[in-house]
């Protein structure tokens, strides 16, 4: 294995300030306020390949916190979570410990939980964190526990519903975020929102969490052997891009370059989601569908260098379909390009200097799916990806093959191919024979 090009290493500014800073202590919550850090596409919170559609709010949660409550109320939104994640001694974490998605979280007496039919207003709900065991969680309702003396905290919200009052909370789905208050300070009051969230100290000892000093990416993506190109299953995704326990992914490797003159063309038939956008709840399908496949699919390309930052995002809500199918292709352009054919769908490559991942995922597949990423990991159809390494690409083309095999048309087809090809004979010229 060979360590990455310089170039391939420094993905923005941040990582810049993080080698440059001192070794930072375990991370803590110096301002006393809640959700200090909230990862996007957008500005510092770009980090951990996040999805364009959603927002992540962290908090930090250590033993002497005593329990942690959380009271909020479900947001109009396609989605949302509570995960914890536990960290060991010396960084990054090492797994998700304890997580709850909005159908399995109770409401309050009196109230009603919106994503368990047959629906109704939006009600409250009370979750609860503490350390494993504690009397104060056994038997409780809403618990999470953990058994590291450090965790984080992540709210995760998808696709929020249109905000036509302007409320200023459409990226929280129309509500608050939800208050914290904690035990071991008195947990009288609730801690303040951070304001602003993502203050330059908070994310420096946020991301050395998962990116210590040194720590650099091993290996290399090479050059596929032919133009095809395979999405493939990590066995089990990198714990340091925090992994949405609800989501599977399969990821596909372009090649160390991006090869001038060409394009990549991505072609596959579209699981069918929710239509929540315009109101609808999670059980109902968006128009043009007749039942929910999943809760929610997308597919972004990523930076592969540190802190891997997401380029852009082709969601179920923002994909073109033809026939319900899509037809994605990433160019170096800019901006659009004018060539693109109707129906088609544009994702830039972005900075040529680094390696890029594409992710696809999958949420919450209906019981009755079988054409899922679940489903071809349950069929054994997983590389190894474990960060800093990156993985074998014949391992990623050998399971590429077996996804294909169980996903049938909902898998994703795709291959560099000649943009003078494309602009002459559309998606059927590049993947012909493929």
């Amino acid at each position: 294995m060979t360590r990455f090009p310089r170039k391939s290493v420094l993905a923005s500014c941040t990582i810049a300030l993080l080698l440059l800073a001192p070794a930072a202590a375990r991370p803590q919550n110096y301002r006393g306020c809640a959700w200090p850090i909230e990862l996007s596409p957008e500005g510092l919170g770009n980090y951990l390949a996040p999805e364009i559609l959603a927002r992540y709010w962290a908090m930090p949660f250590q033993k002497q916190d005593g329990t942690m409550t959380i009271e909020g109320t479900y947001p109009d939104a396609r989605y949302f979570s509570f995960v914890v994640y536990k960290t060991n001694a010396s960084h990054g974490p090492v797994d998700a410990a304890s997580h709850l998605y909005d159908a399995e979280i109770a409401p309050d007496r009196g109230t009603t939980n919106p994503f368990v039919k047959p629906g109704g207003e939006r009600g409250t709900y009370t979750v609860t964190v503490d350390v494993t065991d504690s009397p104060a969680t056994q038997g409780a309702g809403n618990a999470m526990t953990v058994d590291s003396d450090f965790a984080w905290v992540m709210l995760r919200i998808y696709e929020p519903t249109a905000d036509p009052s302007v409320s200023g909370k459409s990226l929280t789905g129309k509500v608050p975020l939800p208050t914290i208050r904690l035990s071991g300070s008195g947990g009288a009051e609730p801690l303040k929102p951070c304001s602003p969230a993502n203050k330059l100290d908070d994310v420096v000892n946020f991301v050395r969490t998962f990116f210590p000093e040194n720590f650099d990416l091993v290996g290399d993506e090479g050059m596929p052997r032919t133009d095809r190109l395979w999405f493939a299953a990590p066995t089990k995704p990198p714990p340091l891009l925090l992994p949405n326990p609800d989501n599977k992914y399969i990821a596909m490797f372009p090649g160390n370059d991006y090869q001038p003159g060409r394009i990549i063309v991505i072609h596959g038939r579209a699981p069918s989601f929710p239509g929540t956008y315009d109101g609808t709840p999670v059980w109902e399908p968006a128009p043009g569908f007749r039942n929910v496949d999943m809760r929610f699919w997308s597919m972004c390309n990523t930076d592969l260098a540190l802190p891997v930052p997401t380029v852009s995002c082709a969601a179920d809500l923002t994909t073109d379909l033809e026939g319900g199918h899509y037809t994605v292709v990433i160019s170096d352009d800019l901006l659009r390009p004018d060539w693109l054919q109707p129906g088609t769908t544009w994702l830039p490559w972005g900075d040529a200097g680094y390696l890029k991942v594409v992710f696809l995922r999958n949420m919450l597949p209906a019981p009755g799916f079988r054409f899922s990423i679940q489903k071809a990991i349950e069929a054994g159809c997983t590389f190894v990806f474990d960060l800093p390494y990156l993985p074998d690409r014949k391992d990623v083309d050998r399971m590429g093959h077996c996804a294909a095999r169980v996903m049938g048309d909902y898998y994703p087809v795709a291959a560099w191919c000649d943009k003078s090809r494309y602009v002459h004979g559309g998606w059927r010229a590049c993947l012909h024979g493929h």
